[in-house]
């Protein structure tokens, strides 16, 4: 009698973990589109800088899908063009430090808390190297979406 009461425990239990497995596969992933034109304004702190500007954020086809590549499209605010790391579930980027690819030079920039917020939204904070302090004054990126 104790054989079958054991047997039956191990049925149910099979039985309630393949449910649970099923019901986690459903789960579907949708990724955030982290790439389109942006219409952004530069801010330090709560004070407005300079904007409205045009970014833009494109996939990288040569690194992956896991890069983007950033850039000032009318070279209003900054003249940069950077690369960065992309999570495509969270909608996530940044980059602790790139070297911007508008000019000759290897100007250094860093990006941190990279976000598209309700998939029309992006912020981000970036830091140049050729501030008047280097890497001196985080500045914050925030907008809306012009274009996917």
């Amino acid at each position: 009698m104790k054989n079958i009461f054991y047997l039956l425990g191990l049925i149910i239990f099979g039985t309630i973990i393949s449910c649970e497995r099923e019901i986690e596969s459903d789960a579907i992933v949708n990724p955030v589109n982290i790439t389109g034109q942006w219409n952004v304004n530069a801010y330090n702190d709560s004070t407005l800088l300079y904007g409205p500007f045009e970014v833009m954020t494109l996939k990288d086809t040569y690194a992956g899908s896991d890069s983007i590549i950033i850039q000032d499209t009318e070279m209003k605010f900054w003249e940069f063009r950077v690369k960065a790391r992309a999570d495509e579930v969270n909608g996530n980027f940044g980059t602790k430090l790139s070297h911007c690819e508008v000019h000759g030079e290897e100007i250094g920039i860093k990006i941190s808390n990279g976000k598209i917020l309700d998939t029309d939204s992006i912020y981000f904070e970036i830091q140049f190297e050729d501030d008047e302090t280097p890497y001196g004054v985080t500045y914050q990126i925030k907008g809306r979406r012009t274009v996917e």
